[in-house]
């Protein structure tokens, strides 16, 4: 074991909510540990996303840490290693204070490997479910999504003792598509003061009213799609590699963003069956909808103009540290064996949204067209196929620039037949 080990790494609770009190809960309360990494950033980062991938249903009121109980037993697990942890007292402590359920997480490190377990336990009747391992070399901190939605699925999938019952459902819960809800507003859309190195074709800045909406937290993975197309011709297309995975240092992983997708394939044929499985009315994102994600806006759901950053780029105006693209997507982060990257890796937009800069290209709904002068209100593009007759991508790619980052980059230059290893894409579902 290490030399910088400790006991215990991170007690992290996420969210609002203090310690229950009998007869306040409409929901089991969940406690997260991580216990025995080796580095308290890395262990506060994984619970934070284990607790993100357990809550995505919001099955959990995931408390806070701010109560004395919870810090009283983050100073007693300090003194015990990861494998000294005693879960009946555990589960005792949760149910004095009001815990319905545990997480307990523990990384027990032998040489470089390290071997994730995670365990929920019922603090009712200390039962326990879970067992899940997970095994990396050498764990940094983009690592830490691809870790712990291997636990979560394990600790959260159908098979799974639930302190409470589960929301009937025929869409896999370890599938779910994460949305984030966008309040409606107006906002300039195309070349704004911040964009530089503007095409023709972004011009003129011009304003958008849209209504409220919801877009997606991710790019759309692989695993997703091939649950949804299972059986069908389209359930494995025809790369789905991400250019050179499986012959490089980045290992091939289903939850890298799904590509070598057309615009029609999504339109005809998965999005239908999305559909079909979820009752929802799952959509591609119009051009305005997408850069309105893209730069973090945020309306009053009106007619008011929305507060967007307005950044280079989706979530601030350094690119290494927003998305993958050709100088940083290869093996040691440079840009040998490029390739795309489990979605969610990098940081976020002020929303929450992720990877609307690199990683894949994305389809939006658009036919491309000429900007107009005058204020549109929920534009979907040209009603027919221009010249040329080509859907818009945005976002940029894996291999690509990162002047294809900037927020009002059009790619206005591919067919809606195409298949190709740089485009994938992210859906949205209307508000109402």
């Amino acid at each position: 074991m290490r030399k910088n080990m400790i006991s215990l790494c991170a007690l992290l609770l996420i969210g609002t909510a203090g310690i229950a009190t009998a007869g306040a809960q409409t929901k089991p309360t969940l406690a997260i540990f991580v216990v025995g990494m080796n580095d308290n950033n890395l262990g506060n980062s994984l619970a934070t996303q284990v607790g993100s991938d357990l809550n995505r249903n919001s099955r959990y009121d995931v408390l806070s840490g701010a109560s004395d109980p919870v810090k009283t037993k983050l100073n007693e697990l300090r003194t015990q290693g990861a494998g000294n942890i005693d879960r009946n007292a555990l589960a005792t402590w949760g149910r004095t204070n009001g815990i319905s359920t545990i997480c307990l997480v523990t990384d027990n490190i032998k040489g470089n490997d390290h071997m994730f377990y995670a365990l929920l336990i019922d603090a009712k009747d200390s039962k326990v479910s879970g067992r899940g391992s997970y095994i990396r070399t050498g764990v940094v901190s983009t690592d830490l999504p691809r870790v712990s939605l291997a636990l979560s699925r394990q600790l959260d999938g159908p098979g799974r003792r639930r302190s409470a019952p589960a929301p009937a459902r025929s869409y896999p819960a370890e599938r779910e598509i994460e949305m984030v809800l966008m309040q409606g507003g107006t906002f300039e859309m195309g070349c704004t003061a911040e964009q530089t190195g503007c095409a023709s074709y972004e011009k003129p800045v011009h304003n958008v009213k849209l209504s409220s909406f919801y877009i997606g937290k991710y790019e759309i993975t692989q695993a997703q799609w091939k649950i949804v197309m299972k059986g069908h011709a389209l359930e494995q297309v025809y790369t789905f590699k991400g250019s050179v995975c499986s012959s490089s240092c980045i290992p091939c992983d289903d939850q890298r963003p799904a590509e070598s997708v057309s615009w029609d394939d999504i339109v005809n044929e998965f999005l239908p069956r999305l559909n079909a499985l979820t009752g929802k009315k799952y959509r591609l994102p119009t051009e305005a909808e997408w850069e309105y994600a893209a730069r973090g806006c945020i309306g009053d759901g009106g007619a008011g103009m929305a507060s967007c950053e307005n950044l280079l780029y989706s979530g601030g105006n350094n690119a290494d540290e927003l998305g993958w693209y050709g100088t940083n997507s290869g093996c040691s982060g440079g840009n040998t064996s490029r390739a795309t990257h489990p979605v969610g890796q990098k940081k976020p937009n002020r929303l929450g949204i992720y990877d609307m800069g690199g990683n894949v290209w994305e389809w939006v709904h658009d036919w491309f067209g000429i900007y107009p002068s005058t204020t549109q209100e929920n534009p979907t593009g040209p009603a027919t196929k221009g010249d040329p007759a080509n859907r818009i991508v945005r976002g940029g790619d894996f291999s690509g620039g990162i002047a294809a980052f900037r927020t009002a980059n059009r790619n206005p230059w591919i067919p809606p037949e195409t298949r190709n290893q740089s485009i994938g894409f992210r859906v949205a579902l209307p508000a109402q």
